[in-house]
Formats: C-alpha cells, structure tokens, sequence
C-alpha cells in the first residue's frame, strides 16, 4: 500500500504535466545559458501544463481533461497534415482521450493504473497479484504435514477415502477463503481509510477485438464477475495443491510443482504461443479476473476466447478433474494399506 501511495500520480495526467514542465524549464535553462532565446513550443507547452496543473490543483477535474483533450487532437491533426501514418501512435492517442473523455463525464480525480490507491481499486489490484501465490504457499504447507516420511497419517483414520478427500478438499476451499477475505478486505479498508473509497463508476480499460485502441467501461461492472472468478480459481488451486501433495508427500516438490504449472503458466500464458493456443481450455488463465473481463490477456494472447464463461466452466472442470483424481489416488494407497 505505502508503494502505492507514493506512486499514485506516475502514470497520472497529473504526473506527466509535471515531468513535462520539468523537462520544458531545463530546456530553457539551457537555451538561456546559450544567450538563445526560448523557442515558442517550449513556451506554449509550458504554458498549457501549468494550466492543466493548476486545474487539478482547484479540483477542476474536467477542464484538465479538456485541456489534454484538446491538445492530443491538436497534435493527431498536425500529424495529418505532415502525412504521418503511425498507427501505434494514433491508437495510443485515441486511448487517451478516451479515457479522459470518461473522466471529464465523471468529473473525479484521476488514479495510477499500475498504482491505484482508492479502496475499490486497490481491493482489483491486490486481487490480482497476491491472491494465488499465498493460496499455494499455505496449502502446500497444511496438505503435507500430514506426510512422516512416506507415511500418511490420516490413511490411518477410521474414514473413507472419499471422506478423506472431502474432508481435506473442503479444508483447503474455506482456508482460501479465509485468505481471500483477510487479503481483500484489509486491503480495502487500508487503503479506503488513507485515500478513500472509491468511486464505482471510475472507467478501467476494455480491449476489443473489432477496435485497435482502448475503450473504457465502469469498474462496477467487473468488480462482482472478479470475485467470483476468484473464488472459482481459489478452489482450483487448493484442490490441485491437495493432489500434488498426497502424490509427492514432500513440501518443497509440492511448492514447486504447483509454484511451477500453476503460477508459471499463469504467467506465460500471453508470451509462450504453444499455451496461448490453448489458453481458453486452461484453469490458469482465469487466475486474474481483472485481466479476463477487460480482455487484456485475451489481447496479449491473441485469444479472445479466453473470456468470462469459458474461465467459470475451465475452473469448475479443472477443480473436479483435480478432486476425482485426488480421491482416486488416496482409494488405491488405502486399498493396499488395508
């Protein structure tokens, strides 16, 4: 959260006004030392980022949106009429002012992407980095203190193989959730204490499959649709944590099995081609909700059927597959117990 804090106007129009006005003021510096006079584009950019900071600093929300607003169509029709054709540039741009076009309806205060600060957001940004590593870390541990060795203590219960698996199945879904609620409400009220709720209807980017450039839709509209993927794929993990845990009987292989297919596919999934092929079929790619409904990984992965549905149907078949396996291999190690 103190990261965040710090970090919360870096990638901000306020940010960049002020970087901006910090590299104009050297250049002028560096004019003046050279017995030159200022060049206008250095002035007028000045100029315009001061207005826009100054704005911000009175809580003029859209007249600084309006501003930046102005100036990107300025520059996309100087880029015209020169013939400049760079469509990484135009759509970068159309991006921009998208979003600052959803602000200035909004008229609210402008977060870091990569370093929200507000309750709403920092709850969707927390949820996508820290959830499933600590759901591995701490299953792996709990699943496999019941191993001596090579001995397993709880195949020497009076119960059945199948009450065995439910029992240490469900163990490790109500753990999760626990973990779930502790991670995602602390750092909620952290950060909705030092910064503020939130506002629901603060746009987040949606990639689209028909456009070239970022639109932009409410969180409130992803924010439920993430918790339940979360769920789903807290389940998933802990039931697959269970099975590589009774078939390796160690901590550590357990910890990297599941460290290296769960967590590692999960993180090449948009870079390695073989798995973004398959990417829609795999649990693994619906371990970040925010990721999912904004279609950002269905872009980075060229794979627009990595989506809301297939993640609900891939996480609840995973976790089955992973639970009947489970409970298959725990029924042959008693069976040759007894």
């Amino acid at each position: 959260m103190g990261f965040n804090i710090k970090n919360q106007h870096s990638d901000t129009l306020k940010g960049m006004a002020e970087s901006q006005i910090s590299t104009d003021m050297k250049q002028a510096r560096t004019f003046r030392k050279r017995n030159h006079k200022v060049v206008p584009e250095i002035k007028h950019d000045l100029t315009v980022n001061r207005k826009i900071l100054k704005a911000i600093h009175n809580k003029q929300w859209r007249k600084a949106y309006q501003t930046q607003i102005t100036i990107n169509n300025q520059i996309m029709k100087s880029e015209k009429k020169m013939g400049g054709n760079d469509p990484e540039m135009a759509n970068a741009f159309n991006s921009e002012t998208n979003l600052y076009k959803a602000l200035s309806r909004l008229n609210i205060p402008q977060q870091s992407e990569e370093s929200p600060a507000t309750g709403i957001s920092f709850l969707l940004y927390v949820e996508q980095w820290i959830a499933p590593v600590l759901i591995v870390l701490i299953c792996s541990q709990i699943y496999t203190r019941r191993f001596i060795g090579q001995l397993d203590k709880d195949s020497l219960l009076p119960v059945t193989s199948a009450a065995n698996v439910s029992c240490n199945i469900m163990t490790g879904w109500f753990i999760s959730l626990a973990l779930l609620l502790i991670i995602l409400g602390l750092g909620f009220l952290t950060a909705s204490i030092i910064s503020g709720i939130g506002d629901t209807r603060y746009p987040v980017a949606l990639f689209s499959k028909k456009l070239s450039y970022k639109i932009y839709i409410p969180q409130s509209q992803i924010i439920l649709p993430t918790i339940v993927l979360r769920i789903l794929s807290s389940f998933f993990v802990a039931t697959s944590v269970f099975f590589f845990a009774i078939l390796t009987k160690k901590t550590l292989t357990t910890l990297f099995l599941n460290m290296l297919l769960l967590i590692g596919t999960n993180l090449l999934t948009p870079f390695v081609e073989p798995i973004s092929k398959i990417a829609q079929y795999l649990p693994t790619s619906y371990f970040n909700g925010v990721s999912v409904l904004s279609n950002r990984l269905a872009h980075d992965a060229a794979n627009y059927q990595i989506n809301y549905v297939n993640g609900i149907k891939a996480l609840i078949i995973g976790t089955v597959l992973f639970g009947a396996a489970s409970y298959v291999l725990q029924y042959l190690r008693q069976s040759r117990a007894a």
